[in-house]
């Protein structure tokens, strides 16, 4: 009889256990996707002409959250990016990689941070949520961190969402980067962890068919920023969706350490267009970036994408692009046109 009782215990011991995983795991999850974009494309230079493939930004990531109760929920993310025509992985390895909180109050997170996790970026945020690319961000049509400057990606940072106001939100970004081994530190004793700070700010907006945003992003160094450094930015987004046409634009302006012989501001500014019809889509954007080291020059984009949706994952596309990096410097100009295939999971 004891026996039996003790087999019982153990059976509903067991049943126990299992039904605290069961229910500790409906309280988590987490999420696989990917993303493997490559085309082939033929690019006209001043080096020459060349057909080749290549990797547009393509990644896998994991992201899952936990539900603690009362509202309040833990999050993670961890996201790698890697070369699709080659196999090779991306140097940092991981493209973001972060922990955090999610409740009432908004959404707190640390680590290696970028616009798709749960604080998203405060400047590449505004230009995502106001702008189309021509297919991807990346390659040959890459705009955030060549034109745009929009500060997407940091290490060590601390970031801040808050929850939606009347269409009304801000995030904010304090990158922790640590000693800056270009940049001594002036203090005695030195503080290492006080050498170099990121700062970043967006107020954002959004309602219907319009949405808006403001930034601001500031680096200090405690040794004193030099020649051609980075000081500050502010920059406006808008867009506004008609249906048939979505118009938007950004302008900007960068300030830097200037010297007699470089810019001190440099502005910028991007204006598009895109047209859905059903299964097709069609953009089109021009810019321009004043040359920060070439007082004379200025940078200037313009590019068109169209592309076919086969589904709500794989996507078809042609693109053209053409760049002349420096107004100021001429037969620099660099075309190209480019097919591929995009695919999401």
């Amino acid at each position: 009889m004891k026996g039996i009782q003790t087999k019982s215990a153990l059976a509903r011991a067991c049943i126990g256990g299992a039904l605290a995983l069961l229910s500790a795991a409906a309280d988590a999850s987490v999420t696989l996707y990917g993303r493997l974009d490559t085309d082939i494309e033929y690019q006209k230079g001043p080096d020459g002409r060349a057909t080749q493939m290549v990797d547009n930004a393509s990644r896998w990531g994991m992201r899952g959250s936990e539900d603690l109760g009362g509202g309040l929920r833990a999050a993670f993310g961890l996201e790698q990016g890697f070369a699709a025509d080659s196999g090779t992985a991306t140097n940092p390895q991981f493209r973001n990689a972060f922990v955090g909180l999610q409740g009432g109050f908004g959404a707190i997170a640390l680590g290696r941070l970028d616009s798709v996790t749960i604080v998203g970026s405060p400047i590449y945020s505004q230009v995502t949520q106001n702008i189309d690319f021509a297919i991807h961000d990346a390659g040959a049509t890459a705009i955030g961190t060549k034109v745009l400057n929009a500060r997407n990606r940091v290490s060590n940072a601390l970031g801040y969402a808050t929850p939606e106001f009347g269409g009304f939100s801000v995030r904010a970004r304090v990158n922790l980067a640590g000693p800056d081994p270009a940049t001594p530190n002036a203090r005695s004793p030195v503080r290492a962890e006080d050498d170099f700070r990121q700062y970043d700010l967006g107020l954002n907006y959004a309602a219907g068919n319009f949405a808006a945003g403001v930034g601001y992003s500031r680096d200090a160094k405690a040794g004193g920023l030099v020649a051609n450094d980075f000081r500050d930015k502010v920059q406006g987004a808008a867009s506004y969706n008609f249906t048939v046409v979505n118009i938007y634009g950004i302008y900007g302006r960068d300030r830097y350490a200037g010297t007699a012989a470089t810019r001190t501001d440099v502005p910028y500014w991007l204006v598009g267009f895109t047209v859905p019809y059903g299964a097709h889509k069609l953009t089109v954007n021009y810019m321009e970036r004043a040359v920060q080291r070439d007082p004379q020059g200025r940078l200037k984009k313009v590019q068109a994408g169209y592309g076919y949706s086969l589904s709500k994952r794989t996507m078809p596309y042609v693109f053209f692009d053409r760049e002349d990096p420096n107004s100021h410097k001429p037969g620099d100009t660099v075309t190209t046109v480019g097919i591929g295939i995009q695919h999401k999971f």
